[in-house]
């Protein structure tokens, strides 16, 4: 089990390059939403034959396709074809513009990781939730998160700048509909 929280760009990304791997074309600043949360727990299990996603208890096959390619990255570390049962849940609406696929894929990333046994990096957990979604690599970290490129411009690194509590800053959410974006 992993929680994780969705990321506003205050530098937004605009875009990716061309290139394999999800890498944007410029970086981007973050802050994290603590209030708000994605919890997801996977299970791998050699008895499924297909990964089963459910999404705020419902099951949720149209999300199913990004998240295997996310945890097939996973299962390649770990040296396992094994199947997984996720179930992520989120305390803000989903697909409404707040981030919810940042803090998903971000979650999920940790929670295959810790079901797996793979003791890796923030950073490898990042370079993997990237590729479910850009913004996901910020939302493994907490508080102010810049996303920059490698100087080859090939990866991308993503690193804490400051705590939540080294500039306490109260954000303000207005949800004004709950409806899917």
């Amino acid at each position: 089990r992993a929680q994780a929280q969705p990321n506003i760009a205050l530098v937004k990304y605009w875009g990716k390059q061309n290139i394999p791997g999800n890498i944007p074309a410029v970086g981007s600043l973050s802050i994290t939403l603590d209030a708000l949360r994605t919890q997801t727990t996977v299970r791998f299990d050699p008895e499924i034959a297909a990964d089963v996603f459910v999404l705020n208890g419902e099951n949720n096959p149209s999300g199913l396709p990004r998240v295997s390619r996310c945890l097939d990255l996973l299962r390649q570390e770990a040296g396992t074809s094994c199947r997984a049962y996720i179930e992520s849940d989120n305390n803000f609406p989903t697909a409404a513009g707040l981030a919810s696929s940042a803090s998903g894929f971000a979650a999920l990333v940790m929670a295959a990781g810790k079901a797996l046994g793979l003791e890796v990096t923030r950073s490898r957990y990042a370079q993997w939730a990237r590729q479910g979604s850009g913004s996901a690599a910020r939302s493994i970290y907490g508080g102010f998160v810049e996303m920059k490129l490698s100087k080859r411009r090939s990866d991308v690194i993503t690193e804490p700048l400051l705590d939540a509590e080294e500039w306490p800053l109260e954000v303000v959410v207005a949800i004004t509909h709950t409806h899917v974006k």
